[in-house]
């Protein structure tokens, strides 16, 4: 019974372990898929000078994206400059594309 009892313990904890490296193998690839915004960034700034313009943005999209690339310029330049900054892009990426408040 005894005998029993051992193995049953040994099988659940080999099945809750195998949940656990199920559930990290998930999350990491989860970050994979995540955009990395300072990639993106440096891919698109065509001319280095630490800031995206609209034809920077528009550079490379296509279709529906291209359409409201506008939109999310306006979007993105937070301060209203006319161009878009890292901090400005990342800020955009985390906000999850949400339209900014009207004042």
């Amino acid at each position: 019974m005894r005998t029993i009892t051992t193995y049953l313990l040994i099988a659940f904890a080999c099945l809750a372990l195998s949940v656990s490296v199920s559930g990290v193998a998930k999350a990491e690839e989860k970050a994979k898929k995540k955009p990395d915004p300072a990639k993106m960034f440096e891919k698109k700034d065509a001319d280095g000078d630490g800031f995206l313009t609209l034809d920077e943005l528009k550079k490379g999209m296509k279709g529906k994206q291209l359409e409201s690339a506008e939109k999310r310029f306006k979007r993105l330049d937070a301060d209203g400059d006319g161009k878009v900054s890292l901090d400005e892009l990342k800020a955009g990426i985390a906000a999850g594309g949400q339209k900014k408040k009207k004042d």
